[in-house]
C-alpha cells in the first residue's frame, strides 16, 4: 500500500462505511464497505406492525436472508487514487452528457414526427398551411367531401391541397389559429373560430330586412335556417354565436357554449325562449336562450 495516497471509492459507494484495512487484490487496491440493509430492521425481517410493534416474519425466525441477520450489507469494492477518481468521474460525466444529448435528440425527433403527423392528419401542409373554402359551402359539401376536404367547426371545409377549388379558398396559417403543445400536438385557440370566420366571410352590410319576433320571456317555436356562426369572449368564458333566420328573413341570435351539430344552410325547427330584442349596427335581431331542436 502506497504511503501518503488518499484512496477513494466509486461515487456509488460514497455513502457506505469503510471497514477493515484496505488490501491489494490482483494488483489493485480494495476495501470492504458496509451500509444498513434496505430489506430489514436491524437484521429482523418485519412482515407487519401490530399495536405499534414490528412483528418478525415467521420464516427462518424472522432473520433477514439478504444481510444474514447482521443488519448490514457488506461489499468488497475497488479503491482509486484521487487522480484515478477524477479521471473516472470525467469519463462518467462525458457518458452522462452523451446519454443526455442522445435523449434530447430522440425527444426532438419524436416531437417533430408528432407535429408533422398532426399537421398531416388535420389537412395541413408540413409548413403549417391549409386552405379553407369561402362563401357558400353547404351546396357543394358532397363534392368537397369527395375531393378530400375535411370539415370541423373551427376551420369549416379545408384541405392542405385545394386542387380545383383554389380560387374559392383562403390560406390559413396554423400559427394564427393554434398553439403547439409540449407533446408535439396543436390545440386550437379560443379566438380561432372568429379569426377563420372573418377570413372566409368578411363582415358585410346586410340588405335583408329584419324585425323582432316573439315576446320577451315567452316561448318561441318556428322553423329557422342556420346562416352564421361566430365566437366571442365574455366575462363568463368563451361563447359560440349562432345566427338563424326565419322564413320572413328575421334574424335570431343564440349565445351558447353548446356545440350545435348543424352546418350552415341547414333548416330545422326549434323551441326556445325569447331573451331580448336587440339592435346591432342598426339592424334588429331577437336574442334566444334555451334553444332546442324539435
Amino acid at each position: 500500500m502506497e504511503n501518503n495516497v488518499k484512496w477513494i471509492t466509486a461515487p456509488s459507494y460514497r455513502d457506505y462505511e469503510t471497514i477493515g484495512t484496505p488490501f491489494i487484490k490482483d494488483g489493485k487496491m480494495y476495501s470492504k464497505v458496509k451500509r444498513a440493509c434496505d430489506r430489514c430492521c436491524k437484521g429482523v425481517y418485519v412482515c407487519r406492525v401490530e399495536n405499534g410493534q414490528p412483528v418478525p416474519h415467521p420464516a427462518y425466525g424472522g432473520v433477514c436472508l439478504k444481510c444474514g441477520g447482521s443488519g448490514y450489507l457488506v461489499k468488497e469494492v475497488r479503491l482509486y487514487t484521487e487522480a484515478e477518481a477524477a479521471k473516472m468521474e470525467a469519463a462518467n460525466e462525458r457518458a452522462r452528457e452523451k446519454r443526455e444529448a442522445e435523449r434530447r435528440a430522440k425527444m426532438e425527433a419524436e416531437y417533430e414526427q408528432k407535429r408533422l403527423k398532426w399537421l398531416s392528419d388535420n389537412e395541413f401542409t408540413k409548413e403549417g398551411k391549409t386552405y379553407v373554402i369561402t362563401g357558400d359551402s353547404y351546396s357543394i359539401k358532397d363534392d368537397l367531401k369527395e375531393n378530400g376536404f375535411r370539415y370541423n367547426p373551427v376551420l369549416k371545409w379545408h384541405k392542405a391541397d385545394p386542387g380545383d377549388y383554389k380560387d374559392r379558398t383562403v390560406e390559413i396559417d396554423i400559427n394564427d389559429v393554434a398553439e403547439l403543445s409540449a407533446w408535439g400536438e396543436y390545440h386550437y385557440l379560443t379566438s380561432a373560430q372568429s379569426f377563420v370566420a372573418q377570413k372566409i366571410a368578411p363582415e358585410q352590410e346586410e340588405t335583408v330586412p329584419s324585425e323582432w319576433v316573439g315576446t320577451i320571456g315567452e316561448k318561441y317555436i318556428d322553423t329557422v335556417t342556420f346562416v352564421r356562426k361566430g365566437w366571442c369572449d365574455t366575462r363568463f368564458g368563451g361563447s359560440n354565436i349562432y345566427t338563424f333566420r326565419d322564413a320572413a328573413g328575421n334574424e335570431l341570435v343564440w349565445f351558447s357554449a353548446t356545440l350545435l351539430d348543424k352546418e350552415i344552410g341547414d333548416t330545422f325547427k326549434i323551441k326556445a325562449t325569447v331573451k331580448a330584442h336587440n339592435e346591432y349596427k342598426g339592424k334588429k335581431n331577437t336574442v334566444l336562450t334555451r334553444v332546442k331542436e324539435v
